[in-house]
């Protein structure tokens, strides 16, 4: 649930990095697991930073 409501923001032009947890959390109202999951997790980021550094070692 968590993954098709930030993909299906991406597709719409939202800013996932910056309003993915409003999206998460609107998402949470169709999903007594999510909600769950956010409420054990509290705080929720989104660091792609990683990610880049990992691809770019692997060259």
């Amino acid at each position: 649930m968590a993954l098709e409501a930030c993909v299906e923001a991406r597709n719409q032009g939202v800013a996932i990095e910056k309003e993915g947890k409003d999206i998460l959390t609107k998402a949470a109202a169709h999903s007594p697991e999510l909600k769950i999951a956010m409420e054990t997790w509290k705080e929720i980021k989104f660091e792609f930073d990683t990610v880049d550094k990992l691809d770019v070692a692997h060259k």
